[in-house]
């Protein structure tokens, strides 16, 4: 998931979110940054985008009125730099039915 860094509660939300759980997606056309841009929502908070290298095709077919969700797979921290954590979530994106 991108843009986990500019959330501002993401350590609350990051101390919950667990494996199994579900994420609603919605596609920003007007997003600025990427014209592609789907964010990512748990229980109704802003948690970040799918990232833009997997954005394209997912878009499209949110463009063309299909529904998409996200399923957390895990949760991690990476360090990067000492005392520098990074928040990694990895989910599967499916279609609505």
């Amino acid at each position: 998931m991108a843009g986990l860094v500019y959330i501002d509660d993401i350590d609350e939300i990051f101390s919950i979110i667990k494996e199994g759980d579900h994420l609603d997606l919605f596609r920003e056309k007007d997003n600025r940054y990427d014209e592609h841009a789907i964010l990512v929502k748990y229980d109704g908070k802003k948690i970040g985008y799918v990232p833009r290298a997997d954005n394209i095709i997912l878009a499209n077919l949110m463009d063309a009125g299909k529904m998409l969700y996200g399923v957390v797979v895990n949760t991690y921290i990476e360090y990067v730099y000492v005392g520098d954590e990074f928040k990694v979530v990895k989910f599967k994106i499916f279609l609505k039915e």
